[in-house]
């Protein structure tokens, strides 16, 4: 191993001499240089090779070439970058190649390499290795269209191109790699225009013999600048992934490139004929017919018409939801045409009420949108329609319950509601039902009435949520009935660690403290939860220390070594000693 380093190291006496002789590194800078190299290829020529001994070399070495641009705009000194440059650049080259070749399976050295790569400006190498990574990673469909990519923007189409088409026989079903082949074409097909472009202005008289050369490379040009390539391929993707919404997605794509009308005409055709009853399609020429030109009266009846004829041969839902959003997203475009747009969003919501398409988005909507004063009749029956499909949904309950709370008249008016709601309603969202009737009765002025309501059923509910919103909606009571609350209720199970939590936040926020009720919460919070949690036993210690009696101390800490689980001990132990130190 010594023989390999001592050959490293004499390789690179030039370098440094040259370091050292032009000014760029000091004598003590070039030892400290000469040992750092020497250490580091020690570590990268041991038996058991690390990443990181990789790594770190290569950032050595990196930061000693930025090191060496510093120094030379310093001094000005602008020569010799072959014989030292070159020299670290070429050996971090060489690190990242045993680094890839050893760490094969690791994306990010690869990634890494190409890099370091691209900003040295080596586009041979990065190419080279893009060829690598591929025979590798060939998984991925990501790194082919890198690789293109990379190819196409050093101008090389003609190799990107084999790269995409590659790619595609490991991934023929891939939709992202057939969108970014088309796109690929397109873009080339741009760059040839936009260099037909540039070489006309500068064309002058030829003789005729040139002229008859010409011709057959302008029809090949004229080929390709009318898109043929770009409608092959589309086909070719269209074949493979025979799927409305990807050949939508491809149109959409080719529409922004206003140079591609045939391709566009393609793939409309190929959705009229192929996929004239998908639901992607249908929407995509309902879309279009906004796009004419004419004024928004006249377009929006033709876009609907496209829709209900699709929808009444097809009570497809997802086709619905289409329209549905279509109409929701125009006014933001269309302004000064809410009016029209209402009415046809109406007419639409009605149909799918009746084909029971609407979902819980779309009933949402509706109900904000009718849910005014003196229109309650109307919010209600819809309510009603929205809860049978979706019984278990929280928000259609609340505003059922807020209907009935607004009414007023007799507590019969809303008990039918809430049991209902809570009967249909899971477990956790009880507790946003409970808070939400409170609110409601709240600002109705029927408090009590919510208060007594809540009370009966958190003694018929085994519930420790609903514990602990009645503590917290009897705090506003007064502290003597906080404590007859949490004391019916702290012994019984399910316990809830959030009931005495709550509790001493009710205890500590007095102006005189009852230490004897602090303790009694902290103990009984300690036993139900102290066994799998460290915090309740430091808390309880902290408070004794600060605001109670230090010599309750010993007691608690005994009581919570015997009482923890093994492996949390140590946990406890470090934090006493953090928080004496502190």
């Amino acid at each position: 191993m010594a023989e390999y380093v001592e050959q490293r190291m004499e390789e690179m006496i030039p370098e440094v001499e040259e370091l050292e002789r032009v000014g760029l590194l000091n004598s003590r800078e070039v030892k400290e240089l000469i040992k750092k190299r020497k250490h580091f290829e020690y570590k990268i020529q041991k038996r058991t090779k690390k990443k990181e001994d990789f790594l770190n070399y290569i950032e050595y070495e990196s930061n000693l070439l930025s090191l060496i641009a510093l120094r030379r705009d310093e001094i000005g000194y602008h020569h010799k970058k072959g014989q030292i440059e070159a020299g670290i650049k070429s050996r971090i080259n060489k690190l990242y190649k045993i680094l890839c070749h050893r760490w094969q399976s690791d994306m990010k050295i690869w990634l890494s390499h190409i890099d370091w790569l691209t900003k040295m400006n080596w586009k041979s190498s990065v190419s080279k290795v893009n060829l690598r990574l591929l025979q590798v990673h060939s998984n991925n469909p990501k790194l082919w269209i890198s690789a293109a990519k990379f190819e196409f923007e050093c101008g090389a189409a003609e190799s990107g191109r084999q790269i995409m088409l590659r790619g595609l026989r490991f991934h023929p079903t891939s939709r992202l790699l057939h969108k970014e082949y088309i796109k690929f074409e397109l873009l080339f097909v741009e760059k040839l225009m936009a260099r037909k472009k540039l070489l006309s202005l500068k064309k002058e008289e030829k003789e005729e013999d040139e002229e008859e050369e010409e011709k057959d490379d302008v029809g090949v040009d004229d080929s390709i600048l009318r898109c043929d390539l770009v409608n092959l391929v589309v086909q070719a993707a269209m074949n493979a992934i025979p799927e409305a919404d990807f050949v939508v997605s491809i149109f959409l794509l080719v529409r922004q490139f206003p140079f591609a009308g045939s391709v566009q005409q393609t793939l409309l055709t190929s959705l009229d004929t192929r996929f004239s009853d998908q639901p992607a399609a249908v929407d995509a020429r309902a879309r279009l017919q906004l796009e004419q030109d004419g004024k928004m009266k006249e377009l929006l009846p033709r876009c609907m018409a496209v829709y209900k004829d699709s929808l009444n041969q097809n009570k497809s839902a997802e086709l619905f939801h289409l329209a549905f959003s279509t109409l929701t997203e125009l006014p933001n475009s269309a302004k000064g045409s809410s009016h029209l747009i209402l009415r046809e969003l109406l007419q639409l919501l009605q149909f799918g009420q009746e084909e029971k398409l609407l979902n819980v988005g779309e009933y949402n909507f509706w109900l904000k949108l009718i849910n005014v004063e003196g229109n309650e009749a109307q919010t209600q029956q819809l309510l009603q329609d929205a809860l049978v499909k979706y019984p278990k949904h929280v928000d259609f309950w609340r505003l059922k319950l807020e209907l009935d709370v607004r009414r007023g008249g007799e507590k019969e008016n809303y008990l039918d509601s809430l049991n209902s709601a809570l009967s249909a309603v899971s477990t956790p969202d009880k507790e946003k039902m409970w808070n939400a009737f409170i609110q409601m009765m709240n600002k109705a002025g029927r408090g009590e009435e919510a208060y007594a309501q809540l009370e009966l059923a958190t003694e018929k509910e085994n519930l420790g949520d609903l514990r602990v919103l009645l503590l917290e909606r009897t705090r506003e009571k007064g502290l003597n009935q906080s404590r007859a609350v949490y004391s019916k209720y702290k012994l019984l199970p399910p316990f809830n660690e959030n009931l005495h939590k709550l509790m001493l936040e009710i205890e500590l926020e007095q102006t005189k403290l009852n230490k004897k009720q602090i303790r009694d919460v902290n103990s009984t919070l300690c036993n139900q939860f102290g066994a799998k949690d460290v915090q309740v036993w430091i808390n309880w210690i902290s408070w004794e220390e600060s605001n109670g009696s230090v010599l309750e101390v010993p007691n608690i800490v005994c009581r919570a070594e015997a009482s923890l689980d093994k492996d949390l001990l140590k946990k406890f132990t470090t934090l006493r000693e953090f928080s004496a130190a502190v």
